[in-house]
């Protein structure tokens, strides 16, 4: 026997895919366009093309963004098709708390409720503070020593990646490093994540905070810029390289930290990782507001002299860095062609450091 599925089922693969679809072909039929670079934004244009209301959808919550008068007009129409609630203006979305002061143009996100509660749940909340989430370099468990459950270790790891990849860089190096020893933790790598739980005690009221005003190519603080940097067989294990890179928007937007799948084999190579992500993602970002209207030109910062002068020299083909993958070649033509904006920072003033 074969049956025809006439409708989506709640908790199906194909469920979310039935949801977009069919939440999209209403927005567009009320005259909203998907977004190119973000499929998830949905934005309305008046007749001079100008942006008057935007659409953030995340699987069934939503946040709309419309110019004075058009909040009203939507919503009515989203209501006579779905069934909805209106929870007013936004101040909690995704476990965010989300603070707006329109008087001094800033927004605040914070995970101080969250945290909170994996603090209680883990009963970590009565731990005394430390200053910094990572104090010692680790290792692989030897054989000689205590293994721990790593059932628990890994759903610790997961209550704090959220927070981590949402509201929280300061821990992104840390949890990036313990979070290599899932399958086999050891004390001492309990005692580290221990230790991030202490610096979240002790900090959980800290703020992103965003501010500036929109319009025009940005400059100074307001500008799209990257920060990249890279330690230099920093692992101790395999001698493999860590990349990291912060990028800002009036405020940190996007932050990675990713262990580099091959050694590298100099300081050239292991800088040459990051960049190439700290090329593309502010790359995709620079487009979506060039989407937005606002135009924008990527600024990456590097500490790294000799991958600076590899790239505006053209001396990197067929040198000792020559095994790179092409797309890190990409990111140097990228470069070289103006798409994107390659400077020198110092190592005081560079926001994202692998080590």
């Amino acid at each position: 026997m074969v049956l025809r599925l006439r409708k989506s089922l709640y908790g199906l693969k194909q469920s979310l895919h039935v949801w977009y679809g069919t939440f999209k072909d209403f927005v567009i039929s009320i005259g909203f366009m998907v977004a190119r670079v973000d499929r998830g934004l949905l934005v309305l244009h008046n007749k001079e093309q100008d942006i008057v209301a935007a659409v953030v959808l995340y699987v069934d919550d939503l946040l709309i963004i419309p110019n004075e008068g058009l909040f009203g007009q939507i919503k009515d129409q989203m209501k006579k098709r779905f069934q909805m609630h209106d929870l007013g203006s936004v101040s909690f979305y995704l476990a965010m708390n989300i603070e707006c002061n329109w008087e001094h143009h800033t927004i605040n996100i914070h995970q101080h409720s969250y945290i909170r509660t994996i603090l209680a749940k883990f009963r970590m909340d009565q731990l005394r503070p430390v200053a910094t989430p990572m104090a010692m370099k680790l290792h692989k468990r030897k054989p000689d020593e205590e293994a721990r459950d790593p059932t628990i270790y890994q759903s610790i790891i997961g209550s704090l990646m959220y927070t981590m990849t949402t509201t929280r860089p300061d821990i992104a190096y840390a949890i990036g490093v313990l979070s290599q020893y899932n399958h086999d933790p050891s004390n001492e790598h309990m005692v580290a994540l221990i230790r991030v739980f202490r610096y979240l005690n002790g900090t959980k009221g800290w703020r992103l905070r965003f501010s500036g005003a929109l319009g025009g190519a940005l400059e100074g603080e307001g500008a799209l810029r990257c920060y990249v940097d890279s330690d230099d067989a920093g692992c101790p294990d395999d001698y493999q390289s860590t990349s990291g890179l912060v990028i800002t928007f009036g405020g940190a937007v996007d932050w990675r930290l990713r262990k580099q799948k091959s050694t590298a084999q100099s300081t050239t190579d292991a800088e040459y990782y990051p960049f190439g992500a700290g090329s593309m993602r502010p790359t995709q970002i620079s487009n979506l507001l060039n989407e937005l209207g606002i135009p924008t030109i990527p600024h990456v910062f590097s500490n790294s002299q000799s991958l600076i002068a590899s790239i505006k020299n053209r001396i990197h083909r067929g040198t000792a860095v020559a095994h790179i993958a092409p797309k890190y070649y990409l990111a140097a033509d990228m470069a070289r062609d103006g798409e994107i904006d390659l400077s020198y920072v110092p190592n005081a003033e560079l926001l994202a450091t692998a080590s």
